[in-house]
């Protein structure tokens, strides 16, 4: 299998939000990458210039960072052709690997309005280096930069940043320097595609914690009418857990809960609830392995959201006891 190590450089309407285009935020003007083997040798590259047609003129944040220039993205290729071209020099047996996730989910959005759509693999798995560099040398949340990585383990920058098939290059040399055996089976799967049914749902099994992807649901009161959303399961036995917090909510599109295997200890769940129009959602829930602190931490989140629900409930009775007040002494004025 190859690694498909794969960077986009794109554009945005140079005329600001109030000229957003209806279902692209950001036009893809150049796809750059490196094919990588098992070894994370480097062993062909791509690239590849987009012609724009959304939005023809360069914003001029990304003409300074690209330095592209106007001459060359006329000469760029038609984007249909570039990505039946580009997924023909990826081969047949590859995974994406990505600098973050915006990658992927930008060049879905770009093969859809062209009416590409599903064209790749679903449930489309990729690796996210940006993870697996934070899960290595961060506390897994702290997202740095790619410069910030390349400069840590001490890569020479031997070519400018800021361009696809440059940034790719570099991507491929951090993911040959850092630690990547240990943590190459966190593997990232992309949502820009929800399942539609049952059968298309996603399950998958961490070392320290499980994840499912639903299909598309209408109302809350579905979603947890579905056992597999509902049901409380240890991550790594898969038997039901004594519930110390129920599913409770912080307001909006998350959901927690906490419950504790007889052999395995404390796991914590969160569901984060994903719009797919005005109507449906999915959601994506998450069991992992926690310690005594972490579970503290449940409960004083918990804690905190009912804080903020009383202090909101409060300053609504506040200001119905002024209303109130204002409206009496108004009736009173009108009697005298």
């Amino acid at each position: 299998m190859d690694y498909i190590v794969m960077d986009l450089e794109w554009n945005q309407n140079p005329y600001g939000k109030d000229h957003i285009h209806s279902d692209i935020t950001f036009e893809i003007i150049e796809i750059g990458a490196v094919k990588v083997n098992e070894d994370r040798e480097i062993e062909d590259r791509y690239q590849q210039i987009i012609k724009p047609r959304i939005f023809k003129k360069l914003h001029y944040k990304i003409k300074e960072i690209t330095q592209f220039t106007p001459e060359e993205l006329n000469k760029g290729k038609d984007f249909r052709r570039a990505i039946v071209e580009f997924l023909e020099w990826c081969g047949d047996d590859y995974i994406f690997c990505t600098w973050g996730s915006m990658d992927l989910a930008e060049l879905q959005k770009n093969m859809k309005h062209y009416g590409m759509e599903r064209i790749l693999d679903f449930p489309l798995f990729y690796i996210d280096l940006q993870k697996m560099f934070s899960l290595r040398y961060d506390d897994g949340h702290i997202k740095r930069t790619l410069s910030h990585a390349v400069e840590y383990l001490n890569i020479e920058e031997t070519i400018p940043f800021h361009r696809a098939l440059s940034d790719a290059y570099y991507t491929a040399r951090v993911m040959k320097e850092m630690d990547f055996e240990k943590y190459k089976d966190r593997l990232s799967i992309d949502t820009f595609y929800s399942p539609r049914i049952k059968e298309e749902e996603v399950f998958v099994r961490f070392d320290t914690y499980t994840k499912y992807i639903s299909r598309e649901f209408l109302s809350k009161e579905e979603m947890f009418e579905e056992k597999d959303v509902s049901e409380m399961r240890c991550n790594i036995c898969d038997k039901m857990l004594k519930p110390k917090l129920k599913w409770f909510s912080d307001g909006g599109r998350m959901y927690y809960c906490l419950g504790e295997c007889e052999e395995h200890g404390y796991v914590r769940g969160k569901i984060k609830i994903k719009k797919v129009d005005d109507e449906a959602f999915f959601v994506i829930k998450i069991m992992k392995s926690t310690d005594e602190e972490g579970a503290n931490s449940i409960y004083e989140k918990q804690d905190a959201i009912r804080e903020k629900r009383r202090e909101r409930r409060q300053k609504m009775l506040d200001h119905e006891i002024v209303i109130d007040e204002i409206w009496d002494e108004e009736n009173n004025d009108d009697e005298d």
